[in-house]
């Protein structure tokens, strides 16, 4: 009996996760899935309150491991002295996007999800999380620089938001697009390069 419930609890999770990368989250349907899985969706709703917590049964820890490992860095860099943020900011920075980049590819079918199939559920702000967090952690460093940077042109939170949210959009643009790992590091690399060159205007 329990070998046949594990079984059943597969299938589910099995074609839940392909309906849900074909349809996304508010096209998904509970029967459909129940159809391809051999069950009801009566045995669904035994194992997964709602469509959302099965949504979630793929997502959530991904999510929120990323979103951790970023608060964590920008914590850290944040808490370093003035002379190792302004020595290492390009440097670092460049390597932890490749180490969350590494992280996606290893997970690719769930950050699918989140970032192309998740409109309606809570993961359809994750791009959104990120860019703040950013933008928190670029405002503490421009506090700490002020004296360094007093000939540069001043920058507002709004800007720094919307640069933010540009750069992450384009950094999930290779989730969207399906790059393989190779094409996604060349488009990462050319992403760094072209915010670099815009951000020397204002920060050092």
């Amino acid at each position: 009996m329990a070998l046949w419930v594990e079984e059943a609890t597969e299938n589910i999770i099995a074609a839940a996760k392909e309906e849900f990368l074909k349809y996304g989250f508010i096209n998904a349907s509970l029967r459909r899935i129940a159809d391809k899985a051999n069950t009801s969706p009566r045995s669904i709703y035994t194992r997964f309150s709602d469509k959302e917590e099965l949504f979630t049964h793929f997502v959530k820890e991904h999510a929120d491991y990323f979103l951790a490992g970023m608060e964590k860095y920008l914590k850290n860099f944040s808490a370093s002295p003035k002379e190792e943020q302004m020595e290492g900011r390009k440097e670092n920075s460049s390597n932890f996007a490749f180490t969350l980049l590494d992280y996606i590819y290893d997970n690719f079918d769930a950050f699918y999800m989140i970032v192309c199939c998740s409109k309606g559920t809570v993961y359809e702000n994750f791009i959104e999380q990120i860019a703040a967090l950013e933008t928190e952690h670029t405002q503490k460093y421009l506090i700490a620089i002020d004296s360094e940077i007093r000939d540069l042109p001043k920058v507002t939170a709004e800007f720094i938001h919307m640069m933010s949210r540009s750069f992450f959009d384009g950094f999930f643009e290779t989730v969207r697009h399906g790059f393989d790992r190779e094409k996604a590091r060349e488009h990462i690399e050319k992403l760094i390069l072209f915010h670099n060159g815009g951000w020397e205007k204002f920060l050092i």
